[in-house]
């Protein structure tokens, strides 16, 4: 959006304004951080309204951001934050295993923020297959086996119609391997796969797939959240709808991982923090949330996502950059540790 660079410093002060006070921001308050006349402030305040970056509660009331508003607000930040170098986080030491690492990053990220933090492993978002085989146990019967990117490796039993060859068994899984090797079982890949292996028996590839996705589906393993208290302890700072919403997520771990998995597929996507202001997240329950995540790497594949979740009125050059940050050590880490 092409607003002018006064505008651009008066609607950036506001916003720090109303997340620093909570309370509508007018023209006495912006004429001690802007240099401009306070007649000139409330025309451009007008214009910045006008264009849909700002609204007001009342007539007589000073403006609020609007989500554009925020929106403009955290994109400008997103591109000051890009190569600057502030503060790092850093991961804990003497960790003995990856559950104990990620833990360890949620709980240094909610102190530092005061917000919700969800680190997600693997097993929490899905874990991405390296192979899919099976074992031939009785006639019409098999034990399929999916083996993970980490080593991990589970099982369940199929029945197929005794028509179907263990011949085209092996070649459905042999393609399957090709299709499917190395990424995150999900809905979408799995219904590809269907049409990629469409000139096979459609019940045995039903059957093969649905027990790929059952073995490979996201579960709470893995999920590691931290900061409730945190946020209760700013009861004061908080609006009482913004922080219904937080506990919501928070108790709804459904809601969770979802998020959290749709939050690495665009940090993947785009290649660094992502940040979702109100409903972009998905949840209409959540418009007065935002969330921000990064994905972290092991051996340059993705492995899971850091996030966190807080009211929209949040600080947001902080969470950015503590995300940032988080993902970065939590990659160096586990490079060089696991």
């Amino acid at each position: 959006m092409a607003i002018s660079a006064r505008q651009h410093e008066i609607l950036t002060k506001t916003l720090e304004l109303y997340i620093q006070t909570g309370t509508p921001v007018g023209s006495a308050s912006l004429v001690d951080v802007v240099d401009a006349s306070s007649s000139t402030i409330r025309s451009e305040l007008a214009a910045l309204e006008a264009e849909g970056l700002l609204t007001h509660p009342h007539t007589s009331a000073g403006r609020v951001p609007t989500d554009a508003g925020y929106r403009y607000y955290v994109d400008a930040l997103m591109v000051e934050e890009t190569g600057s170098t502030g503060p790092s986080f850093e991961a804990p030491e003497g960790v003995g295993n990856v559950d104990e690492l990620l833990q360890g990053v949620s709980e240094g990220m909610s102190e530092v923020t005061r917000l919700l933090a969800v680190v997600a492993g693997p097993s929490a978002l899905g874990d991405s297959v390296a192979r899919v085989d099976h074992l031939p146990l009785r006639e019409g019967t098999h034990l399929v086996v999916v083996t993970t990117e980490n080593g991990l490796s589970s099982s369940t039993t199929i029945s197929l119609p005794h028509d179907v060859p263990n011949e085209e068994v092996r070649g459905i899984l042999s393609s399957l391997n090709t299709f499917l090797g190395g990424y995150s079982v999900g809905t979408d890949q799995l219904s590809s796969a269907r049409r990629y292996l469409s000139d096979y028996n459609p019940l045995a590839v039903g059957a093969v797939l649905q027990a790929v996705e059952v073995l490979g589906r996201a579960t709470e393993r893995g999920l590691f959240i931290r900061g409730a208290s945190a946020l209760f302890a700013r009861l004061d700072d908080l609006d009482p709808a913004s922080l219904a919403a937080v506990v919501e997520v928070f108790e709804r771990r459904r809601w969770l991982l979802k998020l959290v998995g749709d939050s690495l597929r665009r940090s993947v996507s785009s290649s660094g923090v992502v940040v979702a202001i109100g409903a972009e997240s998905g949840f209409y329950n959540l418009t007065g949330t935002s969330l921000v995540a990064s994905a972290y790497n092991r051996h340059e594949r993705p492995f899971g996502v850091v996030t966190l979740i807080g009211p929209k009125r949040m600080e947001y050059g902080a969470a950015i950059s503590t995300v940032r940050s988080a993902a970065e050590a939590l990659t160096q880490h586990l490079d060089s540790r696991f």
